[in-house]
């Protein structure tokens, strides 16, 4: 018996998919259409393609604005999903436009404080990577996203794309972890500041080392050596609404073949 793909909960039409959901789903057009951004004009078979496409044409403000919208049609189709309930485009627009606005201006640098080297030498040029990571316990797939901006906040570069070996979604943390840490240097990072939404995950880094062999106690282990390769580097905890960018990275990795760069 062939299994089907189920049909899309925002507009009923059978075997939905990612790049349904979240850009061709009539729904979807309607929010697109409010931002009054090109992207339905980009026309591919898949998702991860359709990003690299859309961030290629679009100014770093736009791009930021893209990935909000995307995380909230998926939150969107999942109340959909489990609440049956199908909020109306303008209420996803506004909590989208609300998001993005908090987010940045929470990480505007103050107008009147300019770099100086006094203000470098106390750490404030170190960059800071946003660090999450996706899990489906009915399957065991597990994804990780990661987003670099500059001091200034400015975005600098992004990655994600799946994990192997996570039994549950504290273990997926972890390995996103671990993954954010060898990318970043494999770009030469020497100093970051990492943030990530998982409190399990920072309590364990920063507990007393014990002779841990878990699967997670090892992966624990391994991050830290790694974060001791790095002139500076921190792990602190921020909340789902402010690591929303790489969350929205992890979720969009479920789909992807390849690593995204």
């Amino acid at each position: 018996m062939t299994e089907v793909d189920p049909a899309c909960p925002m507009c009923g039409i059978a075997h939905e998919s990612a790049m349904h959901a979240l850009i061709s789903c009539d729904y979807s057009k309607l929010l697109w259409n409010i931002l009054g951004l090109p992207v339905t004009n980009v026309v591919t078979h898949s998702l991860s393609p359709w990003l690299m496409r859309v961030f290629n044409i679009l100014t770093e403000e736009q791009c930021g604005l893209v990935i909000v919208v995307l995380y909230n049609i998926w939150n969107a189709r999942n109340t959909a999903v489990w609440e049956h309930a199908l909020p109306r485009p303008e209420q996803v627009w506004r909590r989208a436009a609300t998001a993005l606005h908090a987010y940045q201006q929470m990480h505007r640098p103050p107008p009147t404080a300019p770099v100086t080297e006094a203000a470098a030498a106390n750490g404030s040029d170190t960059p800071r990577c946003y660090v999450d990571a996706g899990y489906r316990p009915d399957t065991g797939e597990a994804t990780y996203g990661a987003m670099l901006l500059s001091h200034h906040g400015t975005f600098v570069a992004a990655t994600s794309g799946k994990l192997s070996g996570a039994f549950s979604a504290v273990m997926a943390e972890t390995l996103a972890c671990k993954e954010a840490l060898s990318w970043l240097k494999d770009r030469d990072i020497r100093k970051v500041d990492l943030l990530t939404d998982c409190s399990e995950l920072q309590n364990a880094l920063y507990s007393s080392p014990t002779a841990n062999f878990s699967h997670i106690g090892i992966i624990v282990d391994q991050c830290r050596t790694a974060i001791s390769l790095f002139t500076h580097c921190s792990l602190s905890y921020i909340s789902r609404t402010l690591n929303f960018h790489a969350h929205t990275l992890a979720s969009l990795a479920f789909d992807q073949e390849q690593p995204m760069y």
